[in-house]
């Protein structure tokens, strides 16, 4: 940490790129809590995405790091540098897989830091390797990123964020967000589908044959139902599926699954951390059993057998869906930013905050800028 007494500037910092830092490295570990990031950069995760995607992505990592003088990280930004279409992109280190982006470091000295001209100049100073910065999906409940850079635009995120929060009395929570009609009718249709067919449990995946069994349920659930998924490359379904078995020691990823006759009909994963899981791929076996309601059940479940643990809160992503409406999920906006290097970074700049038909065909030229 900085002096809390320091009032002169500037502050004794280094700022540099660590091309080949380690995201599993004892020391980041120390350093990252879900009090100066979110679970989409914890340890394992970042790891996994630069050792798992960056490679096939033809992008490089580019982790920009604030240490104090005795070397003590104050601040990691993880970034990689890619080169769509020819223009050089700085971005943060997410290629889709991230429903947040955020710089990792401590509020209080975050605010420091941001409060000495010197260290915002020392930053500029490393993007100019790239024709522009493009920073997306930054949470306006936590510190804004972009006062790191200078020159930037921001826009809001097409998406939002929803979570569940259930307090310490899940039958409070269930009256107050969960209408009577609809948790009556969740149980009557569990009740109905276990009298038709056979034993209906829901519960995580175990070992790793189960979670292999789940991940191929879960692509088969979902192919042809959303355009682009990641689950039909197979680089991201082996990122995806490897990091939930390795999930299955470190209780960095939970697999949960519906079973019925002890066969997957839903399935439900994410990246967890601390006591907070959060949402990232759900699909469920709607052809055969859609008129029950397979997968909202597994979600109710999920958030009552995370209350019977001790945890209260479920994060259910990104994208304004029907079905979390269902249990009146509270809200949480994005924001995207630019800071352009060029002329070149200039104009996707304008095309990313404003232009949306040109803005979908740089999705199409660089997937993974959303």
């Amino acid at each position: 940490m900085l002096a809390p007494n320091r009032s002169l500037y500037p502050i004794e910092v280094h700022i540099g790129i660590e091309p080949d830092f380690d995201f599993l490295s004892a020391e980041y570990r120390a350093f990252h809590n879900l009090e100066r990031a979110t679970v989409f950069q914890a340890p394992a995760w970042l790891d996994a995405v630069h050792r798992k995607l960056l490679p096939h992505l033809s992008a490089k990592q580019y982790t920009l790091t604030i240490r104090n003088p005795d070397r003590q990280l104050l601040a990691v930004i993880p970034l990689v540098l890619q080169r769509p279409a020819g223009i050089s992109m700085l971005l943060p280190a997410d290629f889709g897989v991230c429903d947040y982006n955020a710089v990792v470091g401590d509020p209080a000295t975050l605010e420091m830091l941001v409060a000495d001209p010197s260290v915002i100049e020392r930053i500029d100073g490393l993007l100019d390797v790239a024709d522009v910065l493009v920073f997306r999906k930054v949470r306006d409940d936590g510190f804004d990123a972009s006062r790191l850079f200078r020159k930037t635009v921001a826009s809001p995120n097409e998406n939002a964020a929803y979570h569940s929060e259930t307090g310490p009395d899940f039958e409070v929570w269930q009256r107050e967000r969960v209408s009577k009609k609809y948790s009556k009718e969740l149980r009557r249709l569990a009740r109905q589908i276990e009298r038709e067919f056979g034993p209906y449990e829901h519960r995580p995946a175990q070992t790793e044959a189960e979670v292999r069994d789940a991940f191929r349920f879960l692509k088969s659930a979902r192919d042809g139902r959303f355009s682009g998924d990641f689950l039909d490359n197979p680089v991201y379904e082996k990122f995806y599926c490897d990091f939930a078995v390795a999930g299955l020691a470190s209780g960095d990823a939970i697999t949960y699954v519906s079973y019925l006759n002890g066969e997957p009909v839903a399935v439900l994963f994410g990246p967890a951390c601390d006591d907070e899981f959060h949402a990232v791929l759900i699909g469920s076996d709607i052809q055969r059993f859609g008129k029950f309601s397979i997968g909202m059940q597994l979600i109710y479940r999920v958030i009552k057998l995370r209350f019977d643990h001790g945890m209260h809160r479920l994060d259910m992503g990104l994208g304004n869906t029907g079905y979390k409406s269902q249990f009146r999920v509270e809200q949480t906006g994005l924001q995207n930013f630019t800071s352009s290097r060029s002329l070149a970074g200039s104009m996707v700049s304008f095309v990313y905050h404003r232009a949306k038909p040109f803005k979908r065909a740089l999705s199409r030229l660089s997937p993974h800028v959303r």
